[in-house]
């Protein structure tokens, strides 16, 4: 036993010792002192990125803001690298769509990257197209690796805010099993109603008939478009002449304000239960159109 404990003691004091050599070592590439004459690698960080335009609390667009940063791939150097920035011949979007800080990006002496600021120029770009900017390292006296290239993809969002008036009217379109499908909508005391929706699925698959039924109120983000349908009572029928118990409806989606599309999901209530189709095919949903 004793035996035992010796060897045990003795790993760990020789792991100690190994550990601390490795961090003397580590600590010392840390701390040398920059290397004019390294060899270095010039690299976008990010190089490959989607970036689109948004909306702001109040409804207004907001421009892109990124930073394209290169970093430096080896020592920092004794003094400041100046890495120029060249656009590629395959970029799509023109001059005037964008702004940047600078036209190359300084590493400062002793750092590892440095970064300059692209912003688009939304009023200038067209509306849901898609945009290309491509820059490459101005290689110059840099020893850059081949193939060094930021590829931003610049969009411009298609957007109108949301009024509420302009959705009144007749609605159509066909849900997710292929029934055609009338919706109607029509502002009452500043909120927005809707009446119809599943109409279809429910007489003509569920085959029930409808006795009554209860306008729906939607909730909506003027904003964002995104509106919700809280569960509410939607729904009395008849199965083979039988009265069934009510039923309730909720549901969310988005509204297109630009096209006046509603995509809409929604969910039926009864008797404490839901279900959303999945049980016997796709789920509800339906796509209208304002007439």
């Amino acid at each position: 036993m004793k035996n035992t404990f010796k060897l045990f003691f003795t790993i760990i004091f020789a792991g100690i010792f190994l550990f601390s050599c490795d961090e003397e070592v580590a600590f010392d590439a840390l701390t040398k002192e920059p290397d004019a004459n390294a060899t270095y690698y010039l690299q976008f960080q990010n190089a490959t990125q989607q970036l689109e335009t948004t909306v702001n609390n109040d409804g207004e667009m907001v421009n892109i803001e990124e930073k394209i940063t290169v970093v430096l791939m080896g020592m920092p150097q004794s003094s400041d690298i100046v890495v120029p920035l060249k656009l590629d011949p395959s970029s799509t979007i023109s001059s005037d769509m964008y702004q940047l800080s600078a036209n190359s990006i300084t590493i400062p002496a002793g750092k590892s990257s440095g970064f300059v600021t692209v912003k688009s120029v939304y009023e200038k770009m067209p509306i849901a197209e898609h945009l290309k900017l491509v820059m490459t390292i101005d290689v110059g006296e840099h020893n850059a690796p081949t193939g060094t290239t930021l590829n931003y993809g610049m969009y411009r969002i298609e957007y109108c805010y949301t009024v509420l008036e302009e959705l009144v009217g007749s609605w159509s379109g066909t849900d997710a099993w292929d029934y055609p499908t009338e919706v109607t909508t029509w502002m009452e005391d500043g909120k927005l109603m809707i009446n119809g929706i599943g109409f279809g699925w429910f007489q003509d698959w569920w085959g029930e008939v409808i006795v009554t039924n209860t306008p729906l109120v939607m909730t909506v983000n003027q904003v964002t478009g995104t509106f919700t349908i809280e569960e509410q009572p939607y729904l009395t029928s008849t199965w083979n002449g039988d009265p069934q118990p009510a039923y309730g409806l909720s549901g969310s989606g988005k509204i297109d304000a630009c096209n006046k599309v509603i995509t809409l999901d929604y969910i039926f209530h009864q008797s404490g239960g839901t279900f959303d189709g999945t049980s016997w095919g796709p789920k509800f949903k339906e796509v209208i159109t304002l007439q």
